[in-house]
């Protein structure tokens, strides 16, 4: 699948002074405050169209309805850009992030352009992974046809691919990779449904399994080999809600900057 200096005051003078030398040392060490970047997806956007911006919230899911009454789900630190004239010859949108589209059929062809994928149908239920941030991206469709082709063109190949139900493209644009491969849709019906289900999770496996339910990078530290299999179902949870009840079950903290997780047992 989600941030403190302290001062107390021979002679009077000297102690404000040592005070005050103490302070300004620490306020010119204090690391700088992070700027979040713009997402490089802003470039994408056609000249001259104003452009409704959806963000998500990290661990938790913004449902968005689209003017055709199509719908998307949003995951985590995940940004959408709907045009103001969607819908008017084509549907087309922009993703930095992970999202559930459910697309309502229509006469106007819709896409979600995002900087590694660009995904095409009519109608139909598909999930996009694709952050600017990372190399890889991910596409699953659960019903209907979907057409999926690489957003850059490629020195080598630049066909796309025809996904139907239970089958998913993988990509990496570092090393010009897109493949179709299959997967079990039921994991896409629990997803839309909100259970988590963790069975036996345990490790890596667990962490994989947040990151991808939340849209998350999880960096965990300390001694994690005592953590215990967790076999347990959340419905409806968000990412901070189920930390809280694992952190407490197998002993470790966590704290989050924008979509970047850290465990620590």
């Amino acid at each position: 699948m989600l941030f403190n200096y302290d001062t107390k005051k021979i002679l009077v003078f000297s102690r404000l002074l040592s005070v005050g030398c103490c302070m300004a040392f620490l306020a010119c060490n204090q690391p700088a405050p992070k700027v979040k970047k713009p997402s490089p997806i802003l470039s994408l956007q056609q000249p001259g169209i104003k452009y409704q911006s959806y963000t998500g919230t990290m661990g938790n899911r913004t449902k968005v309805v689209l003017p055709d009454s199509s719908t998307v789900i949003l995951n985590s630190e995940t940004l959408l850009l709907v045009p103001e004239n969607y819908g008017q010859q084509e549907r087309r949108i922009l993703l930095d992030g992970d999202a559930w589209f459910e697309v309502k059929p229509d006469s106007a062809v819709f896409s979600v352009v995002a900087d590694k994928l660009t995904s095409t149908v009519l109608g139909t239920s598909f999930r996009v992974h694709c952050f600017t941030g990372q190399q890889g991206a991910t596409v699953y469709l659960l019903t209907g046809k979907l057409k999926v082709a690489k957003s850059y063109h490629s020195a080598t190949d630049n066909q796309p691919e025809i996904l139907e139900r239970g089958q998913m493209i993988l990509a990496n644009r570092e090393i010009d990779l897109m493949e179709k491969e299959t997967y079990n849709p039921l994991d896409a019906e629990r997803w839309l449904a909100d259970s988590l289900l963790l069975d036996e999770s345990k490790g890596l496996h667990l962490w994989r399994v947040l990151e991808d339910w939340y849209g998350v990078e999880i960096d965990v530290k300390g001694n994690a080999s005592k953590a215990k299999p967790v076999s347990q179902v959340f419905i409806h949870a968000s990412l901070p809600q189920v930390l809280d009840k694992l952190g407490k079950e197998q002993g470790f903290t966590w704290k989050a900057e924008g979509n970047q997780i850290e465990i620590k047992f």
